[in-house]
């Protein structure tokens, strides 16, 4: 609600758009007018500009052996046949499986080859993770599966699913579902005919027995040793039995876990391993459905640079040598029966120089950043300290977060805030404001606040307009650290977590879920030499494997990536030279 009051503060940004925009939100086909008002002493406003605008294409592919001359009629109206499990994802009803996906944008598509339709807009789509159950409303259409941020399963009938929006409306089936870090959705694993659900938390692995339209109550299957995986996908019937099986990833290779019929206990036989370290290669594993129309389910692999390859199933649990069939997939964010941990909420980095020019470089998901944006002028460091933080609200779309030197308080820079930019009380006394996510486990964006003597938490009410109190969590301990930063799930257990830095080197704090002591025991990860970067910079997941990474930059003006690893111990991999100067000019990185 807007509080008339309060005293009008010194400074004051507005932006007229998303101010994140989604850390992909700028990737739009029309022009738009960002306009920052400074309100200072004098009184005087920055001006208006208008960002370059820029599409992004939709990604292709052509499988070998599948016929694509279903006529664009036939698209969208349902057959007398029903949707077979080794075609959970044919949304176009020609036989095949197909594609769904989040894109880099945040809208969710449809994709049947030689055509394709934003199914779910980003206004709508709220859409953390995709699961291909097959036929759950009784159409014979495959429909689709979403999961929210905050733990909602949603239902998507797939009449549709070939129309602009077709996929927009949904029944939420149940909720509480941010306990997991992944859910799965392997097909039959009982041989009831009906889809199965799998879920992992850091505790184990639980099965929830389909109800034809739904799913049961869990089932607890297996222990934390499910964790080493950090990739689960619903297979489907790999081995030609009729019943489900999962794929599993592990640092050793991939496995196939046959399905053994049981829906009351432990669904699987005896693991097969079917390939070796190879597999690294791919930051998406995708399953579920029968790509060619052979009759068997098959597997998709992304590569690290966007190249999408399929492998096709033998009906035996193994796979066809790989045929590269797309490139440019890196602009997708999320495929539907991906294996991987669904990275949400933040995807790029804003730049200040400073003289307050404000700049943003999107996630491009190969490891890399696009071109940068201009944001706006007058974002006078003197005056306002800038936090990017993942998403304070369900459409996933980050917000750039304004505190005010002047009056110490929180405002948020988006559209959605305009009628009221007023965030949190927030203090004079803060030096640094971090917003890593979700550190209580109720899956809405958090922030925390840092002073010379304590350690704040804010937590999210999931509207990006107003925080909870503050609760402090710790000491002036936390004084040592020159850098906090953390966007995302650098451990592969689900929660957020947080990257700092002194001049004795760099510390892991990994996330626990809880609100009164949001972070675990540090871990050092890193020596000193990590004080030769000027800024550390956490963009989120920018190479398309759910890991959130690190971006760091020196007085030479390079940058540098740091690919997450998903391990507390060595959360990131050896440096990668991305940038090989001017980025000196910017004092700060967010």
């Amino acid at each position: 609600m807007p509080n008339p009051a309060r005293p009008e503060p010194r400074w004051r940004r507005r932006i007229a758009v998303s101010a994140v925009l989604g850390c992909a939100g700028l990737l739009v086909s029309s022009s738009m007018t960002i306009t920052a008002h400074a309100a200072g002493t004098d009184g005087g406003t920055p001006g208006t500009i208008a960002p370059r605008a820029t599409t992004v294409e939709q990604p292709v592919f052509s499988i070998p052996g599948r016929s694509t001359t279903a006529s664009k009629e036939d698209r969208g109206q349902a057959l007398a046949a029903a949707v077979t499990p080794a075609q959970r994802a044919d949304f176009d009803n020609d036989g095949v499986g197909d594609l769904a996906y989040r894109m880099i944008s945040g809208d969710v598509w449809t994709n049947w080859g030689p055509d394709g339709a934003a199914a779910i807009p980003r206004s709508d789509s709220q859409v953390k993770d995709l699961m291909l159950p097959g036929d759950l409303t009784g159409d014979g259409r495959a429909d689709l599966l979403t999961l929210t941020a905050t733990g909602s399963l949603r239902l998507h009938n797939g009449e549709f699913a070939t129309y602009e929006g077709g996929l927009t409306g949904y029944t939420t089936l149940s909720s509480g579902w941010q306990a997991y870090n992944k859910l799965v959705v392997p097909g039959d694993l009982s041989g009831d005919g009906k889809p199965d659900l799998l879920a992992r938390s850091t505790t184990g692995l639980f099965l929830f027995p389909g109800t034809g339209t739904g799913f049961g109550q869990g089932i607890k299957i297996g222990g934390a040793g499910w964790s080493q995986f950090d990739q689960l996908v619903g297979a489907d019937d790999l081995t030609g039995d009729g019943l489900a099986d999962l794929v599993t990833r592990n640092s050793s290779g991939l496995y196939v876990y046959p399905g053994n019929g049981s829906s009351t206990g432990y669904p699987f036989k005896e693991r097969i391993q079917i390939g070796g370290a190879g597999w690294l290669q791919y930051n998406h594993l995708v399953g579920g459905t029968d790509y060619n129309g052979n009759g068997t389910a098959d597997l998709a692999a992304r590569s690290y640079d966007g190249t999408l390859y399929f492998y096709d199933g033998k009906g035996t649990g193994t796979f066809q040598d790989r045929a590269a069939v797309g490139t440019g997939w890196g602009v997708v964010t999320q495929m539907a029966g991906a294996g991987s941990l669904p990275a949400f909420g933040k995807q790029g980095v804003f730049a200040r120089t400073s003289d307050g020019t404000l700049y943003y470089y999107d996630g491009t998901g190969t490891g890399r950043l696009t071109a940068k944006y201009l944001i706006g002028t007058g974002w006078t460091r003197s005056e306002v300290r800038l936090t990017h933080a993942e998403a304070l609200r369900a459409d996933g779309l980050s917000d750039l977060i304004a505190h005010s030197t002047y009056d110490g308080r929180l405002y948020n820079t988006a559209a959605y805030a305009s009628s009221d930019d007023f965030l949190a009380g927030g203090s004079k006394l803060y030096n640094l404001i971090v917003g890593p996510g979700d550190l209580n486990g109720d899956g809405k964006g958090d922030l925390i606040a840092r002073s010379s003597t304590a350690l704040y938490f804010y937590a999210g009410n999931g509207d990006g307009l107003s925080m909870k109190g503050r609760v402090q969590v710790g000491g002036s301990g936390w004084s040592q650290y020159n850098k906090l930063v953390g966007a995302g799930d650098y451990n592969l257990d689900g929660r957020a977590d947080l990257i700092a830095r002194s001049s004795a080197g760099l510390f892991f704090y990994p996330g626990t879920g809880k609100a009164g002591s949001p972070f675990g025991a540090r871990i050092q990860v890193g020596g000193a030499g990590w004080s030769q970067y000027t800024n550390l910079a956490a963009p989120g997941d920018i190479n398309g494997d759910g890991i959130a990474d690190l971006l760091a930059s020196n007085s030479a003006g390079q940058l540098f990536f740091y690919a997450g690893t998903g391990k507390a111990s060595a959360p990131f991999k050896a440096r990668v030279q991305i940038g090989t100067g001017g980025w000196n000019q910017y004092p700060d990185l967010l």
